[in-house]
């Protein structure tokens, strides 16, 4: 009767301890292994709420109690590009927020029209505070085409057709998506911001828009308007500070 009773508790035990390897083979193959070089731990207090990595763009966005921090890495013509931004809580701002205007570009890319498709867009686009980008690209199936895309409430519509004139050099004024970043218009924001707040009477921005010319993009606004001084302001490509000073 003893051997018995001995029995079952060592079958019992050794169910049990398979049981529990069961679970943790779950556990390794849906979240990693403590061990496993790619598994890490964040911040205390943090959790990571959009991790996206591709060949040419790496993302991380991790949110706190009143902050979320938000860093772009890009690759753009062999040239590494970081977009840092912070937004603390209450700020529903979509300019400042440089994840955002990632992912809207990722949605642009991910649209059947584009698949397998360069985008080129043509002659400006426009990023507002409320969520909006409008923005005209060349037809991906007839170069000859132009079509209005807008972006709103997180989605991207359906392209409306633009009319064309004969006089118009379409060539002149196209980018490719691939020559520049959506997150750059962040860094138009925050380093339009940043001297605006030491002109006395001037209004942060809520609407920055991009000029398309010999392939290239130049950013507007360039001007900073106080209620006595007037400032002239330009950007590289990729949103950093190019000129500033008084007029």
């Amino acid at each position: 009767m003893r051997l018995q009773k001995m029995t079952g508790i060592i079958i019992a035990l050794m169910m049990c301890m398979s049981c529990n390897q069961f679970r943790e083979s779950i556990h390794d193959t849906l979240y990693g292994s403590d061990t496993d070089s790619s598994y890490k731990d964040l911040p205390s207090g943090e959790d990571e709420t959009s991790t996206t990595t591709s060949s040419s763009t790496s993302t991380h966005l991790s949110t706190s109690s009143s902050t979320t921090h938000t860093t772009v890495v890009e690759q753009r013509n062999g040239t590494t590009i970081i977009y840092n931004s912070t937004k603390t809580s209450g700020d529903n701002d979509f300019l400042g927020n440089a994840g955002k205007l990632v992912a809207a570009e990722r949605a642009l890319r991910e649209l059947p029209a584009f698949a397998g498709k360069s985008i080129h867009l043509y002659r400006s686009i426009h990023f507002y505070e409320d969520g909006r980008i409008n923005v005209t690209i060349q037809h991906p199936q007839n170069p000859e085409y132009i079509d209005e895309y807008n972006y709103s409430k997180g989605k991207w519509e359906e392209p409306k057709p633009v009319q064309m004139s004969v006089r118009d050099n379409i060539s002149e004024s196209l980018v490719s998506l691939d020559d520049i970043s959506f997150a750059s218009a962040t860094a138009v924001y925050r380093n339009y911001n940043r001297k605006a707040e030491d002109v006395a009477g001037a209004k942060p921005l809520t609407h920055i828009y991009g000029i398309f010319r010999g392939n290239s993009i130049t950013w507007y606004p360039q001007s900073i308007n106080g209620s006595r001084e007037k400032y002239f302001i330009s950007f590289t490509p990729n949103g950093s500070l190019k000129d500033y000073y008084r007029e």
